[in-house]
């Protein structure tokens, strides 16, 4: 069943790219294929729809299993190149199923979304969509470092076309590229120190050993100087503050953001920067425990500045598009912060903060797209009157404002609270440092949005708009995830708890070392 879950989705890719192409091939007329366009978009909803049952079966295992042993576990070990010691390792455990569900989820409200959306070459977009889902799902379960790199550079892949194929169509056709370049640039260079890492850190096990092996969980316990740990621990969070971004590797999140189409957008921030979150608590904690604690006063300024930083520039924005890459980019500053500075309880916020600011942030994403239908620009200064030129829209907007806020009865105020109430106990100064960055970011947001909801309209320019059913069940969709998990987060963190823990007890067992 593990393999189905993250094979399911680029199968179903391709069989929609290869049906969309057969048949522009035998129809010449022009009226049939257009009755045809929405085939990809029906393939790939079904395919991520058979996928989701997978989970729920994979759920309901998992709530018997946990009552039996914590530790509950899928395995997959497949010989793929024996002679370098690399398997096709894949290991499902609660942690992955969480963040896998979360994806899931935001492919699906991808690909409703996307469907109102006026794309060329259909059949190759929801190919692109599906790949991407189809690897991140590996990056989730993947233990085997040689095959973790190939993925993350997979997942690279489709959002440098979906940046530079389906984004912001200008006048001057460079300007087209500009973001898939950057962020194709920054990834890498970036995944080339990662890849020395790994390579590293294999020679050094097969020197001890005299074997070759790529294997995470034997990597682990790999004996290596200090030195050395901090070296090849710097290869891999490179990688990761880069993807996350935080400053000053931010820029080519937003040049990204600006030139993306909606959906586009929904894809970068609800999965792609979850992919570098998850890898700092998967993978640089537990290989380099002693590094990481090394390089944690470091982490936490960074992280702390990228906060700050970032929330000063949202006071100053009117793209709509762009204030929101900036909340986010604050918003995953403080998620780091966290990260380095944690408890269980600190982790355990963490992790369901990774996915109530990622829905938060495509929900907030799905009303900019919106906003830019009915007001015909992203320019916030125009969006003036909503309450009374979209129906519900003013409600919807309101919500995923505080969302992001963190209100109660969110998933986003249960994250925020085990994240700061984990981690005062250890680092109090910083606690009430980020404590007040969060205040500053709520004020930016507040004052940059607010103006939008009333306001004089010219009533002859200006006709009135309606959400569709389809909005409506998108934007409703994120609000009642959020608010079941911000009312009964006891699902996540049961699911989460020994996977976190496990990963502590890596911290902790170096603290005492020293």
């Amino acid at each position: 069943m593990l393999l189905w879950l993250v094979f399911l989705p680029v199968i179903g890719g391709f069989i929609g790219w290869l049906s969309h192409v057969f048949l522009q091939r035998i129809m010449t007329s022009t009226d049939i294929q257009l009755r045809w366009q929405r085939l990809p978009m029906m393939i790939a909803l079904t395919t991520i729809l058979i996928t989701f049952i997978l989970v729920i079966v994979l759920w309901a295992d998992a709530s018997s299993s946990l009552e039996q042993s914590p530790n509950w576990i899928k395995e997959v070990n497949i010989d793929w190149i024996p002679l370098l010691g690399i398997h096709f390792h894949l290991v499902l455990d609660g942690l992955s199923l969480i963040v896998i569900s979360s994806t899931l989820f935001i492919v699906l409200l991808v690909i409703v979304y996307s469907s109102k959306e006026n794309l060329n070459n259909v059949g190759l977009f929801y190919l692109c969509v599906l790949f991407m889902a189809s690897a991140i799902m590996m990056l989730f379960v993947i233990t085997d470092l040689f095959l973790m790199f190939f993925f993350w550079e997979a997942v690279a892949i489709p959002i440098y076309f979906l940046i530079s194929l389906w984004g912001r169509r200008d006048l001057n056709s460079q300007l087209r590229f500009n973001g898939a370049s950057k962020f194709l640039i920054y990834t890498q260079i970036s995944s080339l120190l990662m890849l020395i890492s790994i390579v590293s850190l294999a020679l050094i096990n097969w020197n001890i050993t005299a074997k070759w092996t790529f294997d995470y969980q034997i990597l682990t316990n790999t004996p290596i100087s200090s030195n050395t740990e901090f070296l090849l621990m710097l290869g891999f969070l490179a990688a990761f503050i880069i993807r996350i971004p935080l400053i000053p590797f931010h820029n080519w999140f937003i040049e990204a953001h600006i030139e993306s189409s909606t959906s586009g957008s929904m894809m970068i921030s609800g999965l792609l920067v979850n992919t570098a979150a998850f890898g700092l608590l998967r993978f640089v904690i537990p290989l380099f425990p002693n590094a990481s604690l090394t390089i944690m006063p470091f982490i936490l300024v960074l992280a702390i500045c990228t906060l700050f930083y970032t929330a000063l520039l949202a006071f100053n924005q009117t793209d709509i598009k762009k204030l929101i890459a900036y909340i986010h980019i604050a918003l995953m500053g403080f998620v780091t912060a966290i990260i380095y500075s944690g408890s269980v309880i600190a982790f355990q916020g963490v992790v369901i903060q990774m996915i109530a600011v990622n829905l938060a942030i495509v929900g907030m994403f799905i009303i900019s797209g919106l906003l830019a239908e009915c007001y015909l620009t992203r320019n916030i200064n125009q969006f003036v009157g909503l309450k009374e030129q979209v129906k519900y829209l003013s409600s919807f907007t309101i919500f995923f404002m505080l969302a992001v806020l963190g209100i109660p009865g969110t998933a986003n105020f249960v994250g925020n609270y085990m994240m700061l109430l984990g981690s005062y106990n250890s680092y109090p100064y910083y606690t009430i440092l980020l404590a007040i960055g969060l205040l500053l970011l709520s004020i930016s947001l507040i004052i940059r949005m607010q103006p939008i909801f009333y306001g004089v309209v010219d009533k002859i320019t200006v006709t009135k708009h309606l959400l569709s059913k389809k909005d409506i069940f998108l934007l409703s969709s994120v609000l009642i995830v959020l608010i079941f998990i911000g009312l009964y987060p006891k699902m996540v963190l049961d699911m989460s708890y020994s996977i976190v823990n496990q990963t502590l007890q890596y911290i902790i067992t170096e603290r005492v070392g020293e």
